[in-house]
């Protein structure tokens, strides 16, 4: 086996400047960009890191007189520790030199590129979409992902931070009584003209939480919610005011603060979070994400060890864990929903669609893809659909007589699966 070749992961951006300058991507995701806009903490960490929360017990100060009976504080101080410990994660893939022909590409450095060299033609681009798609993978699971070591998906990779508030709850340690915990409900859109329910839920949630954590006493609240929510609130809070367009989002955070008494609050959002209704309101800070610099420097690998010449293994591996700091009520509370991750990482699509043509229904009749609240027009389509087997239904027109449900329409990843449909006259 031939002695693996290491990759400097610092100077991948700048070999990217041998290519043509003609040559585009899409934009990407980083570690960096996310955690400024969640204000997250990142680390560099070799080995575990174990952070100590100090609880004082007060409310021992009393009057004195000779003689009285006082009460005493069993018990002045506990611990909580809360540690974070980057865990091994691997991205691999084997490329074949072969498999890129000369119109796919390929112009380096201005010569053309031959295939016969026994040379991977995109050796260092390919390490550097690792690096990048790697990149990726991380920001899309660092919410949601658990542990799993037997898992080939970057949502076993290590725990996101919803997963370690999970864990929290398991153990008790976050819970209603304690008061870092409060039950909201789904946000949903409105269903109605007079459908508040999305913004004065959202009002009465974060308005429930313990005062300090409210204030600006010990750092700047943060709410950390998917923009699902946002939207639902906003065209409730839309409902509420009697408007004929949405208030600014910007309107809607202000009003927030006024009536959730909560004037410091901001509110952060990223695809990250995914799709749903979970919550957290914490102090602006509290959540850290471990990487582990070294591991990926050294381990970024490409070896040329198969049979086949032209195929070449490129492996990246490196470590990563996530930390709430602190969950104690002063500084932290979530709710009971769950959130759906969103497949955002990469440029392929991974999604299907689904359309259908409506005919004899004087331009009336609907169709929804069952369980999806969405509904479209004859010809219309509906998007971002994961590969699997859907069921086509379609809405009530009056004197017609609808189609029967279109059960296993089958959607595939990039393509649209088509379907036809009639309307009958009633009777």
């Amino acid at each position: 086996m031939a002695t693996p070749k290491l990759i400097d992961v610092s100077k991948l951006n700048e070999a990217m400047t041998i290519y043509d300058k003609t040559l585009r991507t899409l934009p990407y995701a980083t570690l960096k960009d996310v955690a400024a806009i969640l204000h997250l903490n990142l680390m560099d960490l070799q080995g575990k890191h174990v952070r100590i929360n100090e609880r004082r017990h007060a409310g021992g100060t009393q009057s004195y007189k000779v003689g009285k009976d006082f009460s005493m504080v069993e018990k002045l101080l506990t611990f909580e520790p809360s540690a974070i410990e980057p865990k091994d994660v691997v991205c691999i893939t084997k490329e074949n030199s072969q498999v890129y022909n000369d119109n796919e590409l390929l112009v380096i450095g201005g010569t053309p590129v031959s295939n016969i060299t026994k040379r991977h033609p995109l050796e260092t681009r390919v390490a550097f979409t690792l690096v990048r798609n790697h990149a990726e993978d991380v920001v899309y699971a660092m919410f949601h992902a658990e542990r799993d070591e037997e898992s080939k998906s970057p949502d076993g990779a290590f725990d996101g931070f919803f997963t370690k508030a999970d864990m929290l709850m398991a153990s008790g340690d976050i819970n209603a009584a304690r008061g870092n915990f409060s039950v909201s409900g789904e946000f949903k859109m409105p269903e109605s003209d007079t459908d508040y329910a999305a913004y004065e839920n959202l009002v009465e949630w974060i308005g429930g939480t313990h005062t300090f954590l409210r204030s600006s006493i010990g750092g700047t609240p943060q709410l950390l919610c998917a923009n699902t929510v946002l939207l639902a609130a906003r065209a409730a809070l839309r409902n509420k005011l009697r408007m004929q367009e949405y208030p600014s989002m910007q309107r809607m955070i202000e009003l927030l603060r006024e009536d959730a008494m909560c004037p410091s609050l901001i509110v952060d959002t990223h695809e990250a979070l995914g799709r749903g209704s979970r919550l957290i309101l914490q102090k602006r800070g509290n959540m850290d994400l471990a990487f582990n610099t070294q591991a990926a420097a050294r381990f970024c690998q490409i070896r040329d060890i198969y049979e086949d010449p032209n195929e070449w293994q490129f492996w990246l591996q490196s470590g990563y864990d996530t930390r709430i700091n602190d969950w104690h009520e002063k500084v932290f509370c979530t709710n009971e929903q769950k959130n759906e991750g969103l497949d955002l990482a990469g440029d392929y699509c991974k999604t299907g669609a689904v359309s259908v043509t409506i005919i004899g229904d004087d331009g009336k009749g609907l169709w929804n893809i069952q369980g999806k609240a969405a509904k479209r027009a004859s010809g219309q389509y509906i998007n971002g659909l994961a590969p699997g087997t859907y069921t086509v239904e379609f809405a009530d027109v009056e004197g017609k007589t609808k189609p029967s449900d279109i059960a296993s329409v089958v959607v595939k990843a990039g393509e649209v699966t088509t379907k036809e449909a009639a309307y009958t006259p009633a009777g």
